[in-house]
């Protein structure tokens, strides 16, 4: 280890001699080698120690600067301080050698910990260092009841980019480790299904690998947001555990009430999606990084949906919307405003490429997704009208990756009139149906919520005028045109699509769970349109014959999905939803049918019955909201007097009457 020089050796060497005062190689500070300063190797150099009093001298009043100058060095001094005297360099060097072997050592009794933690070699080991590895107890891990395992030891390895190997020195201090970071994002990427839609992967792997102080680095609340997501798909983290119903309500919009009064740590889900909501908070209030602030908002409202948080998902969803409005992400050239505003339409700087002007537009629709598919269990108004939205649809995902330019004349607009029944072949996938499924439940959701204002006001919605109109009077709205309109629309949206894009299973068994998602969805909305006018017990009544047939068809995409080794929870979570809405139909039905002692439509009905709540069932292995949703299944047949054994009656094996043969006479019971 080279000395350092001494601190009385000022003066320069004559011009025909040796510099005496050249350092070797590396003996400087390390901020005079950053600053490519001259640097005299004391311990504090005279340049920081200049910088340093300069900084004091010339800061404004009441900044808090250190009380000695930051002057760090490759090794540490060493000061002859015993009376054996300074160790000589072949000791240091041996010294270094064990400090690096060991430090070595720890890392890999690291990995191989890990390795043990991942789901092939069962629950996670105990540690007295939790919040800093990220990993739990086996008391805390999933259980069997609750997340499969899904992640194997070498999950990381397609996804996981060179940087990541590195120790960097300034982490932030809330983030899981390197190496557990990695972990979960890897999880997210390859099991969520709208991961590499709201996200351009490559891209984000590569800034994922920078230092974590570098302007590129991933925000911190996004990467917060995506371990609370992706602890959805490992046990390698610490999870709630199953839902207590005797203390909970089932509907119970305001969960986080009795959360509070569990006795027991948050998991780290809870810990992630809370340091998640605070940063970004912070972010959005100063403008910073505000797309990537959106893409936060919207994992936290896959993350309230999935764990049944209501009241801070319908929050979240709204916040989401509200935002998309000065980023100008609702509107597209040349939709803009006619009139003069000293704002600018959208906050952001134009995009730079293909890539982030898709990114941008992909964010939008995810956000305008999720707002949409909570509003449909709820009868309040929605956050951004669809009169508001004059945006392009998504192009196809394979576009996205590849960074393709998509001319909007090739392209459909969200406020086009043909929207919903004109699919182009060469622009529709299962993103796009995807994105089209969820304004038909908008559509649906405020024509119900806005109907009877306009009926009331006339405004040619409706036969009726409003000088007929009584609040007494029963009014039906299947027979005004804007139902009919409605109806139709409805009903054709899935009979049209591409016809490669009409089963979710691909050729080789692959499932497509975006379009399966689209297509259950598209069955929901027929539902919410019919149910509040079907009479179960009326022989003729077309709207139980639609509902009845939506449902069957939702039965029909579950056989779809049991037919291969795809895990059903792999689905989000607002598929559960969609069963739900399914297995609420069969339950009336199901009713109709005992007060009338049908006894084969009681048991086709309880076997129908039977296959939704096993799917519903199977969801709620990863998703809290399914278990919240089953509990309303298992309350609402209780209330109709329903009465069966789930384990004899209700086998998932137990064949239905396929779609294409209902008649009208299986409405009548």
């Amino acid at each position: 280890m080279p000395k350092a020089p001494s601190t009385s050796s000022h003066a320069h060497a004559q011009s025909h001699g040796p510099n005496l005062n050249v350092l070797k190689r590396n003996q400087a500070c390390h901020q005079c080698r950053r600053r490519k300063l001259k640097c005299d190797a004391k311990r504090p150099c005279s340049t920081c120690v200049r910088s340093h009093k300069h900084a004091i001298a010339h800061s404004p009043a009441g900044t808090v600067h250190p009380a000695e100058p930051e002057c760090t060095f490759d090794e540490p001094l060493e000061l002859n301080t015993g009376a054996d005297g300074p160790r000589t360099k072949y000791e240091k060097l041996e010294n270094r050698i064990a400090e690096l072997e060991a430090l070595l050592q720890e890392k890999n009794s690291r990995l191989d910990a890990q390795r043990l933690m991942s789901p092939q070699n069962g629950s996670p080991a105990s540690s007295s260092h939790d919040r800093d590895s990220g990993f739990g107890s086996e008391s805390d891990s999933r259980s069997s009841g609750s997340t499969p395992a899904l992640v194997p030891a070498a999950l990381s390895t397609p996804l996981s980019m060179p940087g990541m190997d590195m120790t960097w020195t300034h982490w932030p201090t809330d983030l899981p480790g390197p190496d557990l970071l990695r972990h979960l994002v890897d999880a997210f990427f390859t099991f969520h299904p709208h991961a590499s839609q709201i996200f351009h992967v490559p891209s984000f792997m590569t800034s994922l690998s920078l230092p974590p102080d570098h302007p590129k680095f991933p925000a911190v609340p996004v990467l917060h947001a995506i371990c609370a997501v992706g602890s959805l798909y490992t046990s390698a983290v610490t999870s709630a555990p199953p839902v207590d119903f005797d203390k909970i309500p089932a509907d119970e919009i305001f969960t986080e009430r009795y959360r509070m009064k569990e006795n027991r740590p948050d998991s780290f889900a809870e810990q992630q999606a809370t340091l998640a909501k605070d940063s970004l908070q912070r972010m959005e209030i100063m403008g910073l990084e505000l797309i990537q602030v959106l893409q936060s908002t919207i994992l936290l409202s896959w993350y309230y949906c999935s764990n049944a948080s209501w009241a801070e998902l319908f929050l979240n969803c709204a916040h989401s919307m509200r935002l998309c409005v000065p980023l100008g992400l609702n509107v597209c050239p040349p939709f803009h405003t006619i009139s003069r505003s000293t704002r600018p339409a959208s906050v952001l700087k134009p995009a730079k490429n293909v890539i982030e002007d898709e990114l941008r537009r992909n964010v939008f629709w995810f956000a305008y997704a999720i707002e949409r598919q909570h509003g449909c269990s709820n009868g309040w108004a929605l956050s951004l009208d669809d009169n508001d939205i004059s945006q392009l649809l998504p192009v196809q995902s394979d576009q996205f990756d590849t960074g393709k330019l998509v001319s909007p004349s090739e392209r459909q607009w969200a406020h086009s009139n043909d929207l919903l029944t004109v699919h182009p072949e060469h622009q529709t996938d299962g993103l796009i149906l995807y994105i089209k499924s969820c304004i038909l439940l908008s559509k649906v959701k405020t024509f119900n919520l806005r109907f009877r204002a306009k009926h009331f006001s006339g405004d040619g919605e409706s036969s009726y005028s409003y000088n007929s109109y009584r609040a007494d009077e029963p009014v039906d709205p299947r027979n005004t045109m804007a139902f009919i309109d409605l109806d139709g629309t409805v009903t054709s949206f899935i009979a049209t699509f591409p016809s490669h894009l009409r089963n979710p299973l691909s050729k080789d068994e692959k499932m497509d769970c975006t379009l399966f998602a689209a297509m259950a969805m598209s069955h929901v909305a027929m539902i919410v349109l019919h149910e509040p006018h079907a009479d179960i017990r009326s022989r003729g009544c077309i709207s139980a014959l639609k509902i009845l047939t939506a449902t069957r068809s939702i039965i029909d995409l579950i056989y779809t999905a049991w037919s291969t080794t795809f895990d059903v929870s792999l689905f989000e979570s607002f598929v559960s939803f969609c069963f739900f809405a399914g297995a609420r139909v069969i339950t009336r039905f199901l009713q109709a049918a005992i007060e009338e002692e049908a006894e084969d439509q009681i048991k086709t009905f309880r076997s129908e019955l039977g296959v939704i709540r096993t799917a519903i069932e199977q969801m709620s292995n990863r998703h809290r909201m399914a278990s919240y949703l089953l509990r309303m299944l298992d309350d609402l047949t209780a209330k109709s007097e329903v009465s069966m054994r789930w384990s004899e009656s209700m086998s998932p094996t137990t064949p239905h009457p396929p779609a294409h043969t209902l008649a009208l006479e299986s409405v009548v019971v």
